[in-house]
């Protein structure tokens, strides 16, 4: 059986109740529309034949699930490789095609850190990755994830015709908003790579799709990588952790989007990079985390959000599968080590 939780949203006018949720949905009505349309959400699935092999049939029961589901469209926003080896990239695309995915209105993706930085996997690689960051040629890492999945990026509409990003592209009642939030090493902003932030042509380029843009009968819904929410980690000391996400792990400029992303109409983000799955709202949009979907999410268990669109209205919930994710010895080993206290200053310093 699929247990659902939802999220509800006392701004919205609209609300329902769904048996099988812990409690109500949050429920919006967009323009009258015929259709039923859903779209499955997921992050981070890691990747990797050297590391993470068990992260590969962990995502192929995920999908599996997903198109037994009759979900119309996959949304994956990023770290679908964690090594940004091409071979890697290749494998998630053969996995793709296998399965009937690997079309523009089959799924969509969005870049995340791992694909173009590639990380840490081991404890030793904790010391030595800054120093490796430094030498990734970015434009060509993002290159290369065009490359592998470029069927999905097929049919979009460019805001800037310079860039990919922001992209549009409309499926049934939706329209779908992809932004890039992995800005290229920086050492003093990006010095891990896992920073996030939106390139000045970006947000040039939604300035502009807001000012000119006339509405559509559409539901838009935004897709990045970055999380927009705080890390909470009670087995870290609260005053280091704080300045180790200050520096390392978050989304830069996050309230100007929010604000920005309100004035497109925005009412839902799918995103990842945090490795837990969690509905949450800010400012009246809700933002869905899909990370840790076969990674290391605290619930063990293959998961999923779902939008659904029918009669008229919207609902956005977790779906949880009775199948639990396979998890490496070294990705064991490698998280216990890192959840020390003291590893978050080692961090720093390496950085420095």
């Amino acid at each position: 059986m699929i247990h659902q939780t939802a999220v509800a949203d006392p701004a919205l006018p609209e609300r329902i109740a769904s048996g099988s949720a812990d409690f109500d949905a949050g429920i919006l009505r967009p323009p009258a529309s015929p259709q039923r349309f859903t779209i499955a959400h997921i992050s981070d699935p890691h990747l990797s034949r050297l590391y993470y092999r068990e992260h590969i049939s962990s995502l192929k029961l995920l999908l599996r699930h997903i198109l037994d589901a009759g979900c119309d469209h996959l949304v994956i926003s990023g770290d679908i490789v964690s090594t940004a080896d091409p071979d890697d990239l290749y494998l998630a695309r053969e996995i793709f095609s296998k399965l009937g995915f690997l079309r523009s209105d089959r799924l969509t993706v969005v870049p995340g850190n791992h694909d173009i930085f590639g990380g840490p996997h081991r404890a030793v690689d904790i010391l030595s990755f800054p120093r490796h960051i430094r030498t990734v040629d970015y434009h060509s890492h993002l290159r290369l994830f065009h490359e592998a999945f470029a069927e999905t990026f097929g049919g979009v509409a460019r805001l800037d015709d310079d860039n990919l990003y922001p992209f549009v592209k409309t499926l049934g009642p939706f329209s779908l908003l992809g932004l890039n939030s992995i800005p290229p090493w920086s050492p003093w902003k990006n010095p891990l790579g896992t920073n996030g932030s939106l390139a000045d042509s970006q947000v040039s380029s939604l300035l502009r799709y807001a000012q000119t843009s006339t509405p559509q009968n559409r539901i838009p819904i935004a897709i990045l990588h970055h999380h927009f929410n705080n890390l909470n980690d009670e087995s870290t000391d609260s005053s280091l952790w704080r300045r180790v996400e200050s520096n390392t792990m978050r989304m830069r400029g996050r309230k100007r989007l929010l604000k920005l992303l309100r004035s497109l109409g925005v009412r839902y983000v799918l995103h990842g990079h945090i490795h837990r799955n969690e509905i949450y709202e800010r400012d009246g949009i809700f933002l869905a985390n899909g990370a840790g979907a076969v990674c290391d999410d605290p619930v063990r268990f293959l998961k999923y959000n779902l939008i659904r669109f029918e009669n008229g209205m919207t609902s956005l919930t977790t779906q949880h599968l009775p199948i639990p994710y396979q998890v490496s010895s070294l990705l064991r080993s490698f998280h216990k080590f890192r959840s020390v206290k003291n590893q978050h200053a080692l961090a720093l310093q390496a950085a420095a």
